[in-house]
């Protein structure tokens, strides 16, 4: 019989990655991924929590934040315990075997990148944290010597 456990996701993290570590000593970092889903003229959005490890969950600790915009790859995980009250609980979650940091690159107010992966910026008045960007308006007369 044939197996196959693989999910490709693009979507928002809904909140602040949250890097534990293990008894071992293993960082894992979990967060939360919204995904819009649309069809004929309806939005639903789906949410999935997503665990990230090792080297990869300190990257997205480190480089993301509620709100970023990524690209994953990992499988489904099925997972059950036992609530306080004693029922028993299930869930599906997602382990991320490798994240794409989309929407472009902007400088945090550490210094440290929050994106990466793509060339386009981010777009909404010049960055998240207070950077410093101005509307430029822009003549398209100063094109015409252009040669191509």
């Amino acid at each position: 019989m044939v197996s196959f456990n693989r999910v490709v996701l693009a979507g928002n993290l809904t909140r602040d990655p949250e890097l534990r570590f293990t008894q071992n000593g293993t960082p894992v970092c979990g967060f939360g991924l919204a995904v819009n889903r649309v069809f004929s003229k309806n939005e639903e959005v789906d949410f999935f929590n997503v665990s990230a490890w090792r080297d990869l969950g300190e990257r997205v600790a480190n480089y993301t934040k509620k709100g970023d915009p990524v690209l994953l790859e990992g499988r489904l995980q099925y997972r059950t315990w036992e609530a306080q009250d004693g029922s028993k609980r299930s869930a599906i979650d997602i382990v991320a075997d490798n994240v794409q940091f989309l929407g472009g690159r902007s400088d945090s107010e550490d210094g440290a990148p929050s994106g990466g992966g793509s060339s386009a910026g981010r777009r909404g008045g010049g960055g998240r944290r207070g950077g410093g960007r101005e509307e430029v308006d822009i003549n398209e007369e100063d094109f015409e010597d252009i040669p191509f």
